[in-house]
């Protein structure tokens, strides 16, 4: 009788256990999972229109209408694209699915404010059923700049407020026209260029020398003597079986961190690395988020770096110089670059502003979110002041600009299926941060360097916010 007690005991505590974990899963559904679902292009419902809703408009900054949809002669509606490629990687398409903003805001798009007064104003009226208008923190005014000198340059360019997370442009090239997705599809599907993909949030690229900011960072915690330590560069220098180049085979002579990074000596941040230890790398590399994903309603990829503890020299030198196995996305550079402008606080990025109803009326409006303090203040002033040195004597003169002091770091990443790819990182003023960048330029041999680039956008991005 007793062991019948204890088999039903075990039993009823076993149902209760697994009524409480689907309870649980179905609660991590709801709360946790339910944007990332709501805007995956595998989710059916984003294909769903309620043909009797005019879908809400996209909106930038400013208030000008990125999309919007028509109504037809039918009664149905077309939705058009008014800053075409220019934004077609914010907005997204809501044809042959749904990407971008289209996606990640498509359940506030459709949704209908006041629905029942709204509807009753239809019949009385003939006035169209609203959904919610998106504004965004993007501002076209940046965006169409970064555009205009990516031009034709396969690449990315990522424009950040460092205090905040608030993106102010995000563009990427090559692009598509939003507006003509459905009778492109196959040429936009199978093009060889990947049109479609959002460089700027997707694309993974070798960080190149742009890394040497964490390989700092990382000897600033772990590396007693980094202080100290100096190295003299020959121009080239052998760890296990692997020949490190500086850029160009140029000597820098005897070399302290400060010199390296605005030289952008590799042979210097090679040994380092070695005795930073690969563990270590790693680790301050994870406090920045490489590894692991980070909140943002756009799809993206998660930034790598595969160091371990019993990681091989060559892979240790190479990860040190951001080449090997590293790789990392533009958005996910220019938080960095935040984070080191925003006295070593990553913010969380964000795209979407608020909510605006059909009446004028605002709701959920974002606030700026912290993430985690990634280094201190201390190792956040350091380091920005090697930076300014790249930029005022070294590799990043080309991102000066007159009367403003810039921080910045250079990156050449070796491309194993072509010409070398160019980064910059950067903030100004340097002293008190309002803008901070992250552009990349893919194959640059055949394009331009990332760096002036990067100066011109600061520049105008400062003439509006500082």
């Amino acid at each position: 009788m007793n062991n019948m007690k204890r088999s039903a005991q075990r039993i009823f505590w076993l149902i209760t256990l697994i009524f409480f974990l689907i309870l649980a899963s179905m609660a991590k559904l709801m709360f946790v999972d339910r944007q990332e679902i709501s805007s995956s292009a595998y989710n059916p419902r984003l294909n769903y229109i309620d043909s009797s809703v005019k879908r809400g408009n996209i909106r930038d900054s400013n208030g000008d209408i990125l999309a919007e949809s028509i109504q037809n002669e039918d009664g149905t509606y077309t939705r058009k694209y008014n800053r075409s490629r220019m934004a077609a990687h914010i907005t997204g398409y809501s044809s042959k699915g749904k990407t971008g903003v289209e996606a990640a805001e498509n359940f506030e798009l459709q949704s209908v404010h006041n629905e029942v007064l709204q509807r009753i104003d239809n019949i009385l009226t003939g006035k169209q059923v609203q959904g919610n208008d998106v504004v965004l923190t993007v501002d076209m005014d940046i965006q169409s700049v970064a555009g205009n000198l990516l031009g034709n340059k396969k690449g990315a360019v990522v424009v950040i407020e460092p205090s905040t997370g608030r993106i102010l442009a995000l563009q990427a090239y090559p692009d598509f026209d939003p507006n003509t997705v459905s009778q492109n599809w196959e040429i936009l599907r199978d093009d060889a260029d990947s049109s479609l993909v959002n460089r700027a949030t997707q694309g993974l690229y070798p960080p190149g020398s742009t890394f040497k900011v964490i390989t700092a960072l990382a000897a600033m915690e772990y590396y007693d003597d980094w202080e100290r330590f100096t190295y003299e560069c020959t121009g080239e220098a052998v760890f296990e079986n692997k020949v490190i180049h500086c850029y160009n085979n140029k000597a820098h002579g005897m070399v302290d961190m400060k010199k390296a990074i605005a030289t952008s000596c590799n042979c210097y941040f090679a040994e380092l690395g070695k005795r930073v230890k690969p563990e270590n790398i790693r680790k301050k590399a994870e406090d920045f988020y490489f590894n692991e994903s980070y909140p943002f309603v756009l799809t993206h990829s998660t930034s790598q770096v595969s160091l371990q503890k019993k990681s091989q020299e060559n892979e240790i030198v190479e990860t040190a110089i951001g080449q090997g196995k590293t790789i990392a996305t533009p958005l996910h550079m220019a938080m960095i670059a935040s984070a080191v402008a925003n006295d070593g606080i990553m913010m969380k990025p964000y795209i979407v502003d608020h909510i605006q109803y059909y009446n004028g009326d605002v709701s959920k409006t974002t606030v700026p979110e912290k993430l985690k303090q990634v280094i201190s203040i201390e190792e956040s002033d350091k380091i920005t002041d090697m930076m300014i040195s790249c930029v005022t004597e070294g590799t990043g003169t080309a991102a000066q600009i007159y009367g403003v002091e810039v921080a910045g770091k250079t990156g050449t990443a070796e491309n194993a299926t072509g010409s070398d790819h160019s980064w910059f990182i950067g903030f100004a003023p340097a002293d008190d941060p309002k803008i901070a960048v992250a552009v990349l330029i893919e194959n640059a041999n055949q394009g331009g360097s990332a760096t002036p680039i990067a100066g011109k956008i600061l520049q105008a991005a400062l003439e509006k916010y500082q």
